[in-house]
């Protein structure tokens, strides 16, 4: 399982070399996984489905991401805090994890990594905020 985290972890090295250099995902993702010769299966699968559910619901991601962001402006996030974001959401919303709360955990264990606790909590705050309000409608959805 802990697979899952190093392939959270490498996945946020990759978007933020994409959001600072604006070249393709996949691109990216060949060049970092080469570099740090990540050769574990497990570990670039799901960095695979990471990344392409970034890639594909990007629009929806950030939108959401800008809507939940109250008294902040999306480009105003640091790279961190704005890419551990877009993973979350793409995960915790569109990749159904088999255990949300593990997934949350090393999100935030990553920006406390990379960037520090208060950034830690603003995307906790974020990321729960998003994942309760969709867990909600789509109980809603269901029984209805």
């Amino acid at each position: 399982m802990r697979f899952r985290k190093k392939a959270r972890e490498n996945s946020l090295m990759v978007l933020y070399r994409w959001d600072i250099r604006g070249d393709s995902i996949d691109r990216i993702r060949e060049e970092y996984v080469e570099e740090k010769g990540i050769k574990n299966r497990e570990i670039r699968e799901y960095m695979d489905k990471l990344l392409s559910t970034v890639r594909d619901k990007l629009p929806e991601i950030d939108s959401l991401i800008s809507e939940y962001s109250e008294g902040w402006s999306f480009d105003r996030l640091g790279y961190i805090e704005r890419n551990v974001l877009r993973l979350g959401v793409a995960e915790l919303l569109y990749a159904d994890p088999p255990d949300p709360g593990r997934a949350f955990n090393d999100y935030l264990d990553i920006v406390k990594r990379y960037a520090d606790r208060k950034a830690a909590r603003f995307v906790n705050g974020i990321l729960s905020k998003i994942y309760k309000e969709h867990r909600a409608t789509s109980s809603a959805k269901r029984a209805g």
